[in-house]
């Protein structure tokens, strides 16, 4: 992919040879990634992968902590390295940290192991170390030993090219099963009587969610670090309730405080590491804020957001 241009360059290859001459031939020129599973076909969708060889998750240094760039990349590395299973393979994007659980075997897609229960293992592992959504088995990872190149909106940020490393490369390996405890299924439960929930749908923002957490960024920035939205962002703050809920609701308090227009307040909340990011549903979200504007408007008179 190269930065600033839309789209992307797709090859297939059946050697890893073939695969490094054309990484060599692309780095420095492009961002280069490989496919997460591999491919029966030549196309880049889920419908092409028919066996896999790993779990993966993929945490950013800008989302963990926006206001200190070593405070975050020194928490990425002690959850990593703290946690109950140590990854196969750690690479350091330049602006993150990539993680491979590699299995023993490769597993092919099945009745018992369809494609959604191995994306719900890496949804598990992204909810567990508060790492992006990157769970799908389509997904592609930057290859280490590759530069990445920073787009615009990047290097608006501060960014600059650097190298993707290979940290280190000789985890165990796992059978998929070892991760069953972790897995997040978010198919609807059809257990008991329990009525369904009902789906609430929200307010379309009027920017592409890239653009409304760029924006934030930049807020967070101007707010600076002793700022109660900062530092709820970052996670640093004593909550009473330090449940992942708990997190959402003291985020969108301090966002409707700030006068954040309730529009873009759903797509802050999918990007807060503390809270259940990716995973909150629109309901939860309506409710979440519905009680903190009540909150807000009890302590502050009828102060409130669009």
């Amino acid at each position: 992919m190269v930065p600033d241009r839309r789209g992307a360059h797709q090859s297939f290859f059946r050697s890893t040879a073939e695969t490094a001459l054309a990484t060599k031939r692309w780095n420095g020129v492009a961002n280069v990634y490989v496919g997460a599973s591999p491919r029966t076909a030549r196309s880049g969708a889920r419908s092409a992968v028919a066996n896999v060889t790993a779990a993966w998750a993929d945490l950013d240094f800008h989302q963990l902590d926006p206001c200190d760039r070593q405070r975050a990349e020194t928490l990425a590395h002690d959850r990593m390295t703290s946690f109950s299973r140590r990854p196969t393979i750690l690479v350091h994007t330049g602006n993150g940290l990539q993680d491979w659980w590699l299995y023993t075997e490769p597993v092919p897609i099945s009745e018992a192991w369809p494609a959604e229960r191995f994306e719900a293992i890496n949804r598990g592992l992204a909810q567990a170390l508060g790492g992006d959504a990157v769970h799908d088995l389509a997904r592609v990872l930057r290859v280490p030993g590759t530069l990445n190149l920073p787009d615009a909106k990047k290097r608006a940020r501060g960014c600059v090219p650097v190298m993707a490393k290979l940290l280190w490369a000789d985890g165990p390996t796992y059978r998929p099963s070892d991760f069953d405890d972790l897995a997040v299924d978010v198919a609807p439960s059809t257990k008991g009587s329990v009525a369904p929930r009902v789906r609430v749908q929200l307010v379309q923002p009027s920017q592409p969610d890239a653009e409304i957490l760029d924006a934030f960024q930049r807020l967070l920035e101007r707010l600076g670090p002793s700022h109660p939205l900062c530092r709820t962002w970052r996670g640093d703050r004593h909550i009473k309730d330090t449940s992942r809920s708990g997190w959402d609701w003291s985020l969108v308090n301090e966002l409707i405080r700030t006068g954040i227009r309730g529009e873009f307040i759903p797509t802050i909340v999918r990007g807060f590491r503390m809270g259940r990011g990716v995973f909150a549903r629109d309901d939860y979200i309506e409710r979440t804020m519905a009680k903190a504007r009540a909150w807000v408007r009890g302590r502050h008179g009828t102060r409130d957001t669009a």
